[in-house]
């Protein structure tokens, strides 16, 4: 675990941009711009709101526009209603550190977690054959629109360089 990075998070009080550098399962390797400190129950809400007024045949989608107003219907409920089990579940399952810092209780593994602002890809990864049904092609269109779906974790054990408020943390 790499400590330096640890404490400067721990440092963040508001919202503030990281910037990681990190292999996926897939081995891409990206670098990804994000923000940690944002409220993501903000973020739900707002999302909530905007699938409530969401008109699915004003988007540019090759989906038929009943799949993608079931997808629509579908995901409201979800935000709505989420699935207690699940929610308590991921909730019990990490303590947080501070802000974009939480570690597993029972693997002991930390992540850096936040919004997604951007993602530049600088190696492609293993490509995998699209075996999504249509109803999940359709909530993934919808789900592209909103803001909570854009949250993100990153491994710090994954992760090659990080960095914040203006210093480079490389992990050798």
């Amino acid at each position: 675990m790499n400590e330096q990075l640890i404490n400067k998070l721990k440092e963040i009080t508001g919202v503030s941009f990281v910037s990681v550098t990190y292999i996926n399962q897939q081995n891409e390797k990206h670098q990804t711009l994000f923000n940690v400190g944002v409220d993501y129950q903000r973020a739900k809400q707002k999302d909530i709101e905007f699938l409530k007024q969401l008109d699915v045949t004003t988007m540019s989608s090759d989906l038929d526009n009943e799949l993608l107003e079931t997808a629509r219907i579908a995901l409201l409920d979800s935000f709505i209603k989420p699935s207690k089990n699940r929610s308590e579940g991921i909730s019990n399952a990490y303590t947080h550190l501070g802000h974009g810092l939480k570690i597993h209780n029972e693997t002991q593994t930390v992540y850096v977690y936040g919004m997604k602002v951007h993602k530049r890809i600088i190696e492609e990864g293993d490509k995998q054959e699209d075996t999504r049904g249509e109803l999940t092609k359709a909530k993934d269109a919808i789900r592209s629109l909103l803001k909570s779906t854009q949250y993100r974790q990153f491994k710090i054990e994954s992760s090659l360089q990080y960095k914040i408020s203006g210093d480079t943390i490389i992990f050798e």
